[in-house]
């Protein structure tokens, strides 16, 4: 009968060919997804920026909001696109100034409060001279 003949070194010369060139597809490919520092940049950028948006920045620090947004943006474009250390760069700085308009619209109510106490102080040292003395 005709039975094929097998060929014992070509399974060996599949495995030497084609396991290298798997693992060196997959690494590529790997690499050109999300890294995990740059997700986890991305993560703590829109964590600011949702802060931010909390604490009334949108409206106390409406430039410096924008720009923290804008920056989130590049962010997370950049990581969509496989240009980790771009997506890492600008969720950095997205991180930084969501945090200063956070902080730039808490300052703003701080100032609010104190001038509102300093208007309550002022009407009680005018109640306080009209006391007989």
């Amino acid at each position: 009968m005709n039975e094929p003949t097998r060929q014992p070194h070509r399974g060996r010369l599949v495995c030497i060919v084609l396991v290298p060139l798997s693992i060196a597809a997959l690494s590529t490919a790997g690499c050109a997804g999300h890294s995990p520092l740059a997700s986890a940049k991305v993560s703590q950028a829109e964590r600011a920026v949702d802060e931010a948006q909390q604490a009334g920045a949108a409206v106390s620090a409406p430039l410096e909001f924008r720009t923290a947004q804008d920056k989130l943006m590049a962010a997370q474009k950049a990581m969509a696109k496989g240009k980790n250390e771009e997506a890492i760069r600008a969720a950095e700085q997205a991180a930084i100034d969501g945090e200063y308009a956070r902080v730039m619209a808490a300052n703003q109510r701080v100032n609010a409060v104190a001038d509102e106490m300093g208007r309550y102080l002022k009407v009680l040292r005018q109640e306080l001279d009209r006391l007989p003395k």
